[in-house]
C-alpha cells in the first residue's frame, strides 16, 4: 500500500475519531466502521421525483463474507424511511428472504423495494435538484454491529420541472435535451459496468466523446461525463471520484508543453479537457475546469505542491503558501483543513473548510493563468517555512516566508501569457454528457439537465440559512461567480430543441407590448475575496501517460465521501 494512501486512511480515521462527533439521533458513536470493500449498492431508479408515490428500490450486495445477518440503512436525520413501526424510526431493514424486492433469498443481497427519500424544499433549493444519502448499518452472525460513512446516494428533482425539457432522440442510445447529452450505454462501451467499474483516468471514458461528435458538433471547449448512477471503483469497491484529462493545449508561458491530441477525443481541434464528474452533485466542476490551464505555473518557484501517484505527478498550489481560489491544497491542522487568508501584517487568518460562511473563486494568480486578467492585477503571494503558531487561529504566524511576486513568476515561466488578457478567450462551452447502462425516464433528464443548465448560471451560489440545509448546493459555486464576473460556461448544446421555459432564474416570458425594467446582473465577488474549501481533502491534479495527461480530485475524497457531506450539512444546520 501506497505512502499516499496509508496517509489518506489515516485521515479518515482521525477525521471519524476527532472532529466529527456523530449527533445524539444517529448514536453510531462506539459502532466501529464495516470495511467498504465488503458491499456495494445500487438504487433503482437513482434520480426520484419528490412527488413520485412508487419508490426505490435498494440493493445491498455483500461481497466476500457469509458472517452479516441484517443490514439496515438510514439518513443522517432519521425518521424518513420509518414504514415499519416503532423499531424503524431511524433505519429501514433490507431483506435478503425472498420478500420486500429480493429476488433470491439467502445469496448476499440485502434488498428493500417501494422506499423513499426524504425531499424537503430545503433540501432541493432554488435550482430543482439535489441529493439525499443514506448510511448503511450491519449486524454480524455473532450479534456484533457495524457502520459505514460511505453514503447510498440518490437524485431528488422538484416535481414543478416535471417534462421542463423535451427530449430529441438520435437512436442507437443516444439522445439529448436543450442541455445534456444522454447514452445509454446498453452494450457497455463507455463505462465496463455499473454501478462496479473500471473507470481509470486518462484511460477509460473515450467512446463518450466519440459518441457525442457522431451526432452534435465540434463546438465544445470542455467535454465532461457524469454517470446517472453513483459509480464504485472495482477491487475496494470505494467511489469513483473526478478527474480532468488535458486534451490540447496552445497557451505559452503557463507551465504546459503545446500539444494536441484532440484527434484521440473525436475532436477536430477544438476541444481543450475532458472531466469525469461522480454522480449527484457539481462542488468540485470549477476546480476542475481550472484544470484546463494546469496548475503548472511557478513551478520553479517552489508555488507547487508535488506528490507521486501511480505513474504520475502531482501538482496544486502548496499549502503552506496563501495563494488560496480553487486550486490550493489544504494545509492540516489539528483543527482540520484549511488555508491561509493574508491579514496584511505579516500574520494570517487560517480558514477551516468546513467554515460554510464562505465560497471560493478563483484567485488573481489562477485568473491570470486562464487569462481572465493581467499580471497588474495580481498581487504578491507568500510561501511559508516552518511550522506556524496557530495559538490564535484568526493571527497565524511562520518561522519566515518568501515572496513571490507575479514578475518572478513570469521571468520563471520565460515570459508573460500568450495569448494576453486582451486576446484571450472569456467564453467557453461544455458538453455535459451523462451515460448508464440502462434506459433514462424523465425524472433523470430534468435531473441532469438542471445541472448542467446550473453550471451556466450568472446568479451568486446559494446559501444557508438559519433553519434551512441546502447541503451540496451550497458548494456549487458557477464558472461565472468564480471568475468575478471575467468569464462565461454555457452548456446549452447545438440541437433542434426549443428554449426550456420556466427554469430556475430564467427571466419570465413577457407580452411584446409590455415594458420591462432592465434586470442587473448580480455582483460577482470582489478577487481578493477570502475563499474556503468544498471537499476535506487535498486536491491533486497528475500527468500519467495518457493523452496531454490528467488532473485527478484527491485520494482522499475516496476515504470520505460520505462523512463529508453529512458533515457539511450538520454544519450548515447549525449556524
Amino acid at each position: 500500500m501506497s505512502i499516499f494512501i496509508r496517509l489518506a486512511i489515516a485521515v479518515f480515521f482521525l477525521f471519524t475519531t476527532l472532529f466529527f462527533p456523530l449527533s445524539n439521533a444517529l448514536a453510531q458513536e462506539e459502532l466501529p466502521q464495516f470495511p467498504q470493500r465488503n458491499y456495494w449498492t445500487r438504487v433503482t431508479p437513482s434520480v426520484y421525483y419528490c412527488d413520485d408515490t412508487e419508490g426505490m428500490t435498494v440493493e445491498l450486495h455483500i461481497v466476500g463474507r457469509s458472517d452479516v445477518e441484517r443490514v439496515m440503512i438510514r439518513d443522517p436525520y432519521g425518521e424518513h424511511l420509518s414504514y415499519d413501526g416503532p423499531f424503524e424510526a431511524d433505519f429501514s431493514i433490507l431483506y435478503d428472504d425472498g420478500t420486500n424486492g429480493d429476488l433470491v433469498a439467502g445469496d448476499g443481497v440485502f434488498t428493500r423495494s417501494n422506499l423513499r427519500p426524504y425531499c424537503p424544499e430545503d433540501r432541493i433549493g432554488s435550482w430543482g435538484y439535489g441529493t439525499w444519502d443514506y448510511y448503511p448499518r450491519f449486524e454480524l452472525k455473532n450479534g456484533s454491529a457495524y457502520f459505514s460513512w460511505f453514503p447510498i446516494r440518490i437524485g431528488v428533482v422538484d416535481p414543478k420541472y416535471r417534462e421542463a425539457f423535451e427530449v430529441v432522440d438520435f437512436g442507437n442510445g443516444l439522445s439529448a435535451t436543450a442541455y445534456a447529452f444522454f447514452i445509454h450505454d446498453f452494450n457497455k462501451q463507455v463505462i465496463d459496468d455499473y454501478p462496479v467499474s473500471n473507470v481509470s483516468c486518462g484511460v477509460t471514458n473515450f467512446q463518450a466523446y466519440q459518441k457525442l461528435y457522431s451526432v452534435l458538433p465540434d463546438e465544445f471547449d470542455i467535454a465532461m461525463v457524469t454517470p446517472g448512477m453513483q459509480m464504485l471503483r472495482r477491487g475496494d469497491l470505494v467511489e469513483n471520484i473526478p478527474y480532468l484529462v488535458f486534451v490540447s493545449n496552445d497557451i505559452q508561458n503557463i507551465g504546459l508543453d503545446i500539444y494536441d491530441k484532440t484527434e484521440q477525443f473525436g475532436s477536430a481541434g477544438r476541444l481543450k479537457s475532458v472531466i469525469y464528474n461522480s454522480f449527484g452533485g457539481l462542488d468540485v466542476v470549477d476546480h476542475e475546469v481550472g484544470h484546463v490551464w494546469g496548475v503548472a505555473i511557478g513551478r520553479q518557484l517552489g508555488l507547487l505542491k508535488q506528490t507521486d501517484h501511480i505513474n504520475a505527478v502531482t501538482y496544486h498550489w502548496t499549502d503552506k503558501s496563501d495563494v488560496g481560489g480553487q486550486m490550493q491544497s489544504f494545509y492540516f491542522s489539528s483543527g482540520g483543513p484549511g488555508l491561509f487568508i493574508p491579514n496584511g501584517d505579516e500574520t494570517w487568518r487560517f480558514v477551516k473548510n468546513t467554515d460554510a460562511s464562505l465560497n471560493e473563486p478563483y484567485s488573481p494568480l489562477e485568473l491570470y493563468v486562464m487569462g481572465l486578467i493581467g499580471p497588474e492585477e495580481v498581487p504578491p503571494v507568500h510561501i511559508f517555512s516552518g511550522s506556524p503558531d496557530m495559538t490564535d487561529p484568526e493571527r497565524v504566524t511562520f518561522p519566515s516566508y518568501r515572496t513571490i511576486t507575479i514578475e518572478d513568476v513570469i521571468a520563471s515561466e520565460g515570459g508573460e501569457r500568450i495569448p494576453s488578457v486582451a486576446d484571450s478567450q472569456k467564453d467557453f462551452t461544455m458538453a455535459y454528457i451523462v451515460t448508464q447502462d440502462g434506459p433514462y425516464d424523465d425524472a433523470a433528464y430534468v435531473f441532469h439537465s438542471l445541472m448542467a443548465y446550473h453550471l451556466t448560471s450568472k446568479e451568486p451560489p446559494e446559501t444557508y440559512t438559519p433553519d434551512g440545509d441546502l447541503g451540496q448546493l451550497r458548494y456549487v459555486m458557477p464558472f461565472y461567480w468564480a471568475t468575478g464576473g471575467r468569464g462565461t460556461l454555457e452548456t446549452r448544446l447545438p440541437v433542434d430543441l426549443p428554449d426550456p421555459v420556466g427554469l430556475p432564474y430564467m427571466p419570465e416570458v413577457v407580452e411584446p407590448t409590455a415594458t420591462v425594467e432592465p434586470t442587473p446582473e448580480p455582483t460577482s465577488p470582489p478577487v481578493e475575496e477570502e475563499a474556503s474549501s468544498s471537499v476535506a481533502e487535498e486536491r491533486s491534479s497528475a500527468a500519467p501517460e495518457v493523452p496531454g495527461g490528467c488532473s485527478l480530485l484527491p485520494v482522499g475524497l475516496v476515504f470520505l465521501p460520505g462523512f463529508w457531506t453529512w458533515w457539511k450539512r450538520k454544519q450548515g444546520k447549525h449556524l
